[in-house]
């Protein structure tokens, strides 16, 4: 797959396959073509060549065809303020799940099992803009869940999030993924998450794949090393600034 900005970026080459109910981790420094990719994901921006499958589909820009695949997938913006628009957490959360003409009876009872599940059922009334960051991840993600996703797409999930905030999403994340068999694709400049979470790490540099494989191996690759620097150096240093002490 390829594709390339007027301002002279580019994606080239990019090949991959995501296994069902894994766990994939996208990183990269910044301008390396991480949330390109992801736009290319859900058809918000369109491949030169070559071509993308979503379960087994092949995503194109056809209006129909699209909005079917687009069903399968839940796509979670980096910042919730992007995705969270209507008075109440309630009719925000609803919102997805109406577009997919279902009854009010289903709306409702999808709408009550979303919010449950990230643990905002109490505060279904509230206005989504009074709520903290962590909780708004936490809304826009069950305005996800309420389309049955297959496929979730984080943009950095775990961002400004402080440390019980991203246990409470991680354990969310993870019963979801076990109980409904949800794939899951994040992006991450955290190489704690790509290490401990992803069962498999995908990095971009410069627009270009420089390593698919294990994490754990990964991180100690030389080609990312290069790119990203050694994941143990700061540790180190620290150390080093203690040992002086």
């Amino acid at each position: 797959m390829n594709f390339h900005y007027n301002s002279g970026f580019k994606l080239q080459d990019l090949s991959f396959k995501i296994e069902n109910n894994s766990i994939y981790g996208l990183t990269g420094n910044n301008g390396s073509g991480k949330t390109t990719l992801l736009k290319l994901l859900v058809g918000l921006l369109k491949p030169e060549s070559g071509e993308i499958k979503i379960f087994g589909g092949k995503l194109t820009r056809k209006k129909q065809e699209l909005w079917k695949i687009r069903q399968s997938i839940g796509f979670l913006f980096q910042n919730p303020d992007n995705q969270l628009f209507a008075p109440t957490i309630e009719e925000d959360v609803g919102f997805g799940a109406k577009s997919l003409g279902l009854n009010e009876s289903e709306v409702a009872k999808r709408v009550e099992w979303a919010l449950d599940a990230v643990g905002l059922l109490e505060y279904k009334q509230y206005s989504p803009f009074r709520l903290s960051w962590g909780q708004k991840k936490r809304a826009a993600l069950a305005g996800l869940l309420v389309m049955k996703p297959k496929l979730l797409i984080l943009d950095e999930p775990f961002a400004n999030l402080d440390f019980k905030s991203i246990y409470n999403h991680l354990a969310i994340l993870e019963k979801l993924r076990m109980e409904e068999q949800i794939t899951i694709l994040f992006t991450s400049h955290n190489l704690f998450f790509i290490e401990k979470w992803a069962n498999k790490m995908f990095l971009l540099d410069k627009g270009k794949k420089v390593y698919e494989g294990n994490p754990k191996e990964g991180l100690n690759h030389p080609i990312v090393k290069q790119v990203l620097g050694s994941y143990n150096e700061i540790s180190d240093l620290l150390s080093r600034k203690r040992e002086i002490k």
